[in-house]
């Protein structure tokens, strides 16, 4: 990025960053791949039959296959391709769910170390900082994905994969609160549109992420050479956040000025402009708000209610939509593919015009796309009642539900990131992905229902959808382009602040001149001040 000045320097690092955090991230994702299981399968001896779940053995043995019969004219060629395996998965290799753990799957025990690593993480990040918690969840998420698939074992599978949960936990929410605090406020949502453009996680769902998890699934063709490569790729964080500083909005929040002076200096830096740190006295007296203090505000108190609804129930039906995807699409990969494409599509479209278009708020964006998505389903079901499964419109309508469905998490991660206080940001991030990940483990246990009754699948989907309209319709605020910084400042009164004019904090000195000014929303937005300043002069 040589040939790159001024905060788009920042910005764009910020970008590849967070594309990249989210790679490691939609390791969510991955559990469809670990455990994928083909339609059909063939004995030692050739007798071929349709996979009735996802156990080798479960079938029963008639004296012809109605696959591929005997006397068949092409029985070789028949054989070949219902014994074919698009993807090796550790189901095919261990056939865990055909044991005791049926009912405790692997991508369960990855959900469960999230929401453990949520609880806590997500506080060691409001106490401690966001950058030495990105660091520890990188460095502990790589080994164990190498792990999980280099030992041999059911139970050690399981272990590490927990662990890869636990450390997704910290990527996921400070990966997305760090990010947002420090990029320019009018690329937040850029932010959110071409690094993702990954998933439904995402995050999970991220589209662009999606994608590149995809390829790399199919140049493995099996679990565990997929599982390297990724760790080998997500390790790829690890220099990058090294080389960036703490969060300065993070440090002023907790009266850290001298530590965020120095993170300001190393931000006009990277962005290759001088770098001017204003008086103390242009700098507002910071409120703190602490979780009851945000309970006790009715304003705040609805926003953390309904983000909680919004969370929980995106979540549960984007993963139900997601999980049931394999048979979308005749071939497993091109399904795959065409769900991150569609993603990629709409995203990079919408990031592209908002910026443009002021009425194009978060409110709008859910509300259509969740509207999208809910006439998609109604049109699943018809398929299915009708038995269209097989048709061509069906793959069509269903990428639409899915990538409209994954649209409206994007109101959801920035709806959480301009709704909540800075002080309770990473803590409310924490929560929001725990009823998230209670959603997503709801959703996979509705996995029995596709061989049951496929059609009660989006019957859940659209009570839930419907639902969630309803509420964000009454309930959501608008909140593009919010100061981040002052969040809840004019909800919390004086006399309820814990840090009045009385209290200093720890590393403030009186020969100190803080640079930070939180009429800014942003870390790189007082860089872009000097950035246009200096255009000017040169002009």
């Amino acid at each position: 990025m040589g040939c790159i000045t001024g905060t788009w320097r920042l910005d764009l690092g910020l970008m590849v960053l967070y594309q990249m955090t989210l790679f490691f991230s939609v390791q969510m994702l991955f559990a469809i791949f670990l455990e994928y299981m083909p339609k059909t399968y063939c004995t030692d001896d050739d007798y071929c039959y349709k996979m009735k779940n996802k156990c080798l053995t479960d079938f029963i043995r008639e004296d012809d296959s109605q696959i591929c019969p005997y006397n068949s004219t092409d029985f070789k060629q028949c054989v070949l391709d219902a014994k074919r395996v698009d993807f090796r998965s550790a189901q095919f290799d261990y056939q865990q769910d055909c044991t005791g753990l049926k009912h405790f799957s692997s991508s369960t025990a990855t959900f469960i170390g999230t929401l453990l690593g949520n609880l806590v993480l997500g506080y060691l990040s409001d106490t401690i900082g966001r950058r030495p918690v990105f660091i520890f969840s990188i460095t502990l998420g790589v080994p164990a994905l190498i792990l999980s698939a280099a030992i041999n074992g059911v139970m050690n599978f399981y272990i590490f994969r927990f662990i890869v949960g636990f450390a997704v936990a910290g990527t996921l929410t400070v990966g997305w609160t760090y990010s947002s605090e420090m990029i320019t406020p009018s690329r937040r949502f850029r932010l959110r549109t071409f690094p993702n453009w990954v998933s439904s996680t995402n995050s999970i769902f991220s589209a662009n992420a999606r994608m590149m998890q995809v390829g790399v699934s199919w140049l493995a063709g099996e679990w565990r050479l997929a599982s390297y490569l990724c760790a080998t790729l997500s390790a790829t964080v690890l220099p990058m956040i090294w080389y960036l500083p703490e969060s300065p909005v993070f440090l002023e929040q907790k009266k850290k000025f001298e530590r965020a002076e120095r993170s300001r200096e190393k931000i006009a830096e990277i962005c290759q402009l001088e770098y001017e740190p204003k008086p103390r006295e242009e700098m507002k007296d910071l409120k703190k708000i602490t979780p009851m203090k945000l309970l006790k505000s009715p304003t705040l108190r609805r926003n953390f209610l309904v983000l909680c609804w919004m969370w929980f129930y995106v979540g549960m039906s984007v993963y139900i939509t997601d999980l049931n995807s394999g048979d979308m699409a005749k071939n497993f990969y091109v399904g795959q593919f065409l769900c991150g494409f569609a993603l990629t599509v709409s995203k990079i479209t919408i990031g592209l015009l908002e910026p443009k278009l002021p009425w194009l708020g978060r409110r709008l964006l859910f509300l259509a796309s969740q509207t999208i998505a809910i006439c998609a389903y109604i049109i699943i079901l018809i398929a299915l009642w009708t038995n269209n499964k097989e048709s061509w419109w069906y793959t069509v309508v269903y990428i639409f539900a899915y990538a409209s469905q994954s649209l409206c998490l994007e109101t959801c991660y920035l709806s959480l990131a301009e709704l909540m206080p800075t002080d309770v940001r990473t803590i409310a991030g924490a929560l929001m992905n725990i009823l998230m990940k209670v959603g997503t483990i709801m959703a996979s246990t509705t996995k029995p229902i596709k061989f049951w009754y496929e059609p009660l699948l989006f019957i859940i989907n659209l009570i839930l959808c419907t639902g969630g309209v309803g509420v964000v319709w009454k309930y959501l605020p608008e909140s593009k382009n919010m100061n981040m910084q002052l969040v809840g400042q004019d909800e919390i009164s004086e006399e309820d602040d814990e840090y009045s004019s009385s209290t200093k904090p720890d590393d403030v000195t009186s020969s100190e001149d803080p640079s930070h000014n939180h009429s800014e929303v942003s870390v790189s937005e007082k860089s872009e001040v000097t950035e246009k300043s200096q255009k000017s002069e040169n002009n």
